[in-house]
């Protein structure tokens, strides 16, 4: 079985980055021998963001979505997106 890595990754407003940087997340993982998770978890964007993160979702199976009904910041956000991964 292989090691599975958590990657989390909080957002807000970052509809111009967002895709980028998942897409570059998948392009290095291929090289590693292991399996990975994206969690994405949205701070409440005011952008389109969300749309992205939704779209991401649906191309590649290993990015996961966590939508905050509020901003919990970055400090708080990855520690609850582990959480969920873990739960």
């Amino acid at each position: 079985m292989k090691k599975l890595i958590s990657i989390v990754t909080p957002t807000f407003n970052e509809a111009k980055n967002i895709y980028s940087l998942a897409k570059e997340i998948s392009f290095q993982m291929q090289n590693l021998d292991c399996d990975y998770e994206h969690i994405i978890i949205d701070n409440a964007s005011t952008d389109t963001t969300q749309e992205v993160i939704r779209k991401l979702c649906l191309e590649n199976k290993k990015v996961k979505a966590i939508f905050n009904k509020r901003n919990f910041g970055h400090i708080r956000s990855p520690y609850y997106g582990i959480l969920q991964a873990n739960g």
